[in-house]
């Protein structure tokens, strides 16, 4: 329903001295409510023919699209680049503790999360035509891929043995 617009108890036109303060703010004496006009009512009717329902909205999952061989083929290439990035978890792991190495692995997981969410959209809102922000967006993707297999390599098990023994493999 429209909002109707507040009509003003006192019209003071230019120049004229305000009135004093404690002053009532309703309209002059004798005079009665201003008239605030028609109301503008308006009613809206759907009507559903016997068979003919509405098409479902699709739910998140129908919405949601994996493009699986893209991503097995990002994490393809990711698997060799992940061995030196999980080889100073281990090293950070050994030297700093779990802790340290968890919040080393965490923070670029984030950051790179991020940053191939941004990729993924600038690629799909590209000219078709264009490469590079297709190109930008693997690139991401594969670096998103990369950290998360050298995370997944490095360090839960350890931290499973630690959290169930307490002792540091």
């Amino acid at each position: 329903m429209p909002k109707r617009p507040i009509p003003p108890t006192r019209i003071i036109p230019a120049g004229a001295p305000l009135p004093p303060p404690g002053a009532p703010a309703g309209p002059p004496a004798g005079a009665g409510p201003a008239d605030p006009g028609p109301l503008d009512i308006r009613v809206t009717v759907d009507l559903v023919l016997p068979g003919t329902e509405p098409e479902p909205a699709p739910t998140w999952r129908q919405r949601i699209r994996i493009r699986w061989i893209y991503n097995i083929g990002c994490a393809g290439v990711a698997l060799p680049l992940s061995g030196p990035w999980a080889t100073a978890l281990v090293y950070v792991r050994d030297e700093q503790g779990l802790a340290g190495a968890w919040t080393l692995a965490v923070i670029p997981l984030a950051v790179l999360g991020i940053l191939d969410n941004a990729r993924r959209i600038e690629a799909a809102h590209a000219h078709p035509d264009l490469w590079a922000p297709k190109v930008r967006a693997a690139v991401m993707r594969i670096a998103l891929w990369t950290a998360g297999i050298a995370t997944v390599a490095a360090l839960p098990l350890d931290t499973v043995v630690y959290l169930l023994t307490g002792v540091r493999p």
